[in-house]
């Protein structure tokens, strides 16, 4: 791999987002104790969102595409839980129409963007679970099919859940053990108590139900799917978005504590840790 010649790879972000001045960065793509390859970013903003330069060291360039983007991404999928904003990376530059353009963008500034590549990184080598469930969010962020979104928020979800799950020592394992819905309520009152003061869904006891109802007709075909079960699924969109972030979130600040310690993927085994405030 180091006798690779190495490709600078272009990339645009569509989303609502912009930089004060052109970002420089560079960053340890992998884990190679021996021969590492540090990845040089270039980050600036364009009317539809960010473009961005990134080496990749590869035997061509197909594979410099395929890694640029692989280790972009990781970071995007960081960088989209902390400010929340839907970020499609492509190779291409979205064309808009100029009232289709992002007329209000959120400033990312440069350590935000370091932040990101330090957790993506962190948590691809300690909790690549999570990090696969970020990349789930942000995909549902992005995608315009709301039954693509309803399903990626709820593989978010469940991913966290049904990994994670036998690390909660609070826990009925052996409930957990039937199945996902099981798990995913488990840890929404490992996180926040009793239904009744879960976020978003305050008191809806047959939420998960249903939801997990909509994802098996969507994902197996057990429902015939026709304009009215996507408007159905539509109106759902709204709830699982927001508690997917929630969820999301508060897992992140209150479980894996990334900001204190190292993340993995066995979870603290202090009872008192797993209290909910």
């Amino acid at each position: 791999m180091a006798d690779s010649p190495i490709w600078e790879v272009v990339l645009y972000v569509d989303g609502p987002a912009t930089v004060h001045r052109r970002v420089r960065t560079t960053q340890q793509k992998g884990f190679r104790v021996h021969d590492p390859f540090y990845s040089d970013i270039e980050i600036m903003g364009i009317p539809s969102g960010l473009k961005t330069t990134v080496t990749a060291r590869a035997p061509d360039d197909v594979v410099a595409y395929k890694a640029a983007v692989f280790f972009f991404g990781h970071m995007l999928d960081a960088l989209t839980l902390a400010v929340n904003h839907p970020m499609y990376l492509s190779l291409t530059e979205r064309e808009r129409m100029p009232a289709q353009r992002h007329v209000v963008r959120q400033v990312i500034e440069p350590e935000q963007f370091e932040s990101a590549f330090s957790e993506a990184h962190q948590l691809a080598r300690g909790s690549p679970s999570f990090l696969r469930s970020l990349g789930w969010y942000r995909k549902g962020l992005t995608t315009d099919d709301p039954l693509d979104r309803f399903l990626a928020f709820w593989n978010a979800i469940e991913i966290v859940a049904s990994k994670y799950y036998r690390y909660v020592p609070s826990i009925d394992m052996e409930r957990a053990k039937k199945g996902s819905k099981n798990q995913v309520w488990a840890c929404f009152e490992a996180l926040w108590g009793p239904c009744a003061a879960w976020p978003v869904i305050a008191g809806r006891d047959k939420w998960i139900d249903e939801s997990y109802a909509v994802r098996l007709d969507v994902s197996h075909g057990v429902a015939f799917i026709d304009v009215h079960k996507v408007a159905e699924v539509a109106n759902r969109l709204p709830a699982i978005e927001e508690v997917c972030y929630r969820f999301l979130h508060d897992w992140r600040e209150r479980f894996l504590d990334i900001d204190r310690r190292p993340p993995t993927e066995r979870l603290p085994v202090d009872e008192q840790l797993l209290i909910p405030e």
